[in-house]
Formats: structure tokens, C-alpha cells, sequence
């Protein structure tokens, strides 16, 4: 039980970007003015932290 709350964990981050990215698509422009700018940021930087904890649980579940 424990490693499906992990990667619920792991993956919440990244599923709520992405659900602010499409929902707001239309209105993002890619100038660092603007918050949609920050946004794609935002939505790279929570991939990359969930496909981390990814590898990590991976890991940790074939060292057991």
C-alpha cells in the first residue's frame, strides 16, 4: 500500500500542472512577463520532481 500512495505522491504535482496548462492553453504566452511563462516553468520543474521520485521508488522496490 505503501508504493501506491508514493506514486500518488510522486505524480499529484505534475497532474495538477498539467490540468492548469490545458485549462489555461489559450491564454499562455511564452513571454517571461507574463504567468503563463512561469507556468511551463512551473510544469517542467513538477515533471522533473515527479519522474525523481519515479526512478527513486523504482529503485527502492527492486532493492527490496
Amino acid at each position: 500500500m505503501k508504493t501506491k500512495n508514493g506514486i500518488l505522491y510522486a505524480l499529484f504535482p505534475a497532474v495538477i500542472t498539467i490540468s492548469l496548462y490545458l485549462v489555461f492553453y489559450s491564454r499562455i504566452e511564452t513571454r517571461p512577463s507574463d504567468a503563463g511563462f512561469w507556468l511551463i516553468i512551473a510544469l517542467g520543474m513538477s515533471l522533473g520532481v515527479a519522474l525523481t521520485r519515479l526512478f527513486q521508488l523504482v529503485k527502492e522496490k527492486n532493492k527490496e
